[in-house]
């Protein structure tokens, strides 16, 4: 972050925080108010949750913003007021029968006026300072951008060959000498950031130690190390993971399964958003802070304040997590968290309390009844970033785990449709031209019956793994079913399209397989449609199929693409 967006970014906070002096002056003199009461043994049940619920609100807000012993003071009392609710509501009290509270927490309820007028500790900006991505980070992931292998040590030759069997895959391979370590620093540089660093493990620790010392240290961005041997022995492969390789692959190499892995590592490092968070807080100053400080570290933030808004807000926003306050005034986080697991689809969104309760017994009762973890209030910014970037990215992580092909990693068939509907939901907003692909391998079945269903697999897996490369990050790929692949490619004319899947499948058809000893080689064939010939979605994909099989009945190993007139379909 430059020190523009710095300024800009203390600014905001600085805002906030004045808007929360404002409102704690009031709350502490509705609390005065209260002591009052208390003095004169004239507190009704209702008042006393009254006080109970501004106490809550700022023990967990006023660390955040500068005052950590108002925060620590004001969740003392927070505690004993707690415990008078909660008496007061097993003995079956109406709101209007009055309530005994010692006179003690009525002095301790002036003492906070002293607390809130000390000098504040300006909120800070460095923990969102620390966390957000450089400008030089900001790119769009692995697709429509060239994932770069650097394979590095003191000599290379022995990796010489496999940077060309890589170079197959859509890599683009190159060599770098760590005894020339300010040259390669500095051309990883000039490459984009979806870059993998390889080496031998005899190497692996002045690697490291040049990783180390060279390369930027930002947590979420280290270049992984992926590291080749000849031992898989466990005191290998633990003496790798001890220095700190982000994979290890043992010869005989599995070429694709070392090309996927390079994939899925680019993929991971290239992903511009660190998750979707939906913060649930009605204290409207600090849950915007939370939004500010994750936006500016590049997590996509919204503030929901009034709970009656959450179901239609989880649906149009679609979180990876939910940071949900346990009291919101007249609402339960613990309620909510259960009514949202009503809905089948969100039964895996992990819901993390952010809450001032640190009482184990109260966590552990409130996660027991739909939340999977706590975050005790108050939390400093950096604290706040790495906790939702570790969360966001397992959820993530588990996410593809039930919506991804397991053989490919693609889209499932249900969801690579679904996304053909919102694509052109989105053509008829914003106007713009897309288009849809029906991709399948030729003579398939052949393949699997001469050399087997598991080199069947491995032309699937290439294939999935050659259009991640070479499509955008915008487009959308899924497995259809078999050997088919469905391709969406947004703000794209069908002729661009055609040359586009023309250009993937001449790369396809060079490559060699092998079984044994024995070689060979598959083509594919693809339907192109304009989504936007169409009323509805289901109508695209039938076209852009009928388009398939007029290029199969024409020969195969081409594209072909769908002409609505009589004339008939372009090839």
């Amino acid at each position: 972050m430059n020190n523009i967006a710095v300024d800009h970014l203390q600014e905001r906070l600085r805002l906030l925080q004045e808007r929360f002096l404002e409102r704690a002056r009031g709350d502490i003199e509705t609390l005065s108010e209260f002591a009052s009461l208390i003095d004169q043994q004239q507190l009704p049940q209702s008042e006393l949750d009254k006080c109970y619920q501004l106490l809550h609100r700022m023990a967990g807000s006023a660390g955040t913003f500068g005052f950590p012993e108002l925060g620590q003071a004001t969740r003392a009392i927070e505690k004993q007021m707690k415990s008078c609710c909660e008496s007061a509501t097993n003995r079956g009290r109406s709101a209007d029968d009055l309530v005994s509270v010692s006179v003690e927490l009525a002095d301790e309820l002036r003492h906070l006026a002293g607390l809130l007028e000390k000098v504040p500790e300006m909120a800070s900006a460095a923990g969102a300072q620390a966390g957000a991505p450089a400008a030089a980070d900001s790119y769009d992931g692995a697709h429509g951008m060239q994932v770069n292998v650097m394979a590095l040590g003191h000599s290379i030759d022995y990796l010489a060959d496999l940077v060309k069997s890589l170079a197959v895959y859509g890599f683009f391979c190159e060599s770098g000498s760590i005894d020339r370590p300010s040259d390669v620093a500095a051309r990883l540089t000039e490459l984009n950031n979806a870059s993998i660093l390889l080496c031998v493990d005899s190497e692996l620790g002045d690697v490291m130690d040049f990783r180390e010392q060279y390369l930027p240290k930002a947590e979420h961005r280290r270049f992984p190390v992926v590291c080749v041997g000849h031992e898989n022995s466990f005191e290998t492969l633990y003496r790798v993971a001890e220095q700190g390789a982000t994979a290890y692959f043992c010869e005989p190499l599995d070429m694709l399964e070392l090309a996927e892995r390079i994939e899925s590592l680019a993929l991971e490092r290239g992903s511009r958003p660190q998750g979707r968070v939906l913060i649930v807080d009605d204290d409207l100053e600090l849950g915007e802070h939370y939004c500010l400080v994750l936006k500016q570290a590049g997590i996509i933030a919204r503030l929901v304040s009034d709970p009656a808004d959450l179901m239609s807000e989880l649906s149009a926003f679609e979180p990876d997590l939910v940071l949900m306050d346990v009291q919101l005034r007249d609402y339960s986080g613990v309620t909510l968290a259960r009514l949202i697991r009503y809905e089948p689809r969100w039964l895996g969104l992990p819901i993390v309390y952010l809450s001032s309760e640190d009482n184990p017994e109260n966590q552990l009762d409130a996660l027991s009844k739909g939340a999977d973890e706590f975050l005790v209030k108050p939390v400093t910014d950096d604290y706040l970033i790495r906790s939702v970037r570790i969360r966001c990215y397992r959820a993530r992580q588990l996410s593809d785990l039930m919506n991804r092909d397991s053989l490919t990693g693609l889209l499932k068939h249900s969801l690579i449709k679904q996304e053909v509907d919102r694509e052109l939901s989105r053509c008829r907003r914003a106007g713009h031209t897309s288009c849809v692909v029906m991709l399948d391998l030729d003579h398939f079945k052949r393949v699997n019956d001469t050399w087997g269903h598991g080199q069947g697999d491995i032309v699937i897996r290439t294939l999935a793994n050659l259009l991640r490369n070479r499509l955008r990050e915008s487009d959308v790929i899924g497995r259809y079913g078999g050997e088919e692949f469905l391709l969406i490619l947004p703000d794209c004319e069908p002729t661009v399209a055609v040359k586009l899947i023309e250009a993937i499948g001449k790369s396809f058809a060079e490559l060699v397989f092998w079984a044994g000893d024995v070689s060979f080689q598959v083509t594919l064939s693809a339907g192109v449609a304009l989504i936007n010939d169409f009323p509805v979605s289901d109508q695209a994909i039938e076209a852009a199929d009928q388009a398939l099989y007029q290029r199969k009945r024409g020969g195969r190993n081409g594209v072909t693409l769908y002409d609505p007139s009589p004339v008939g379909m372009k090839s």
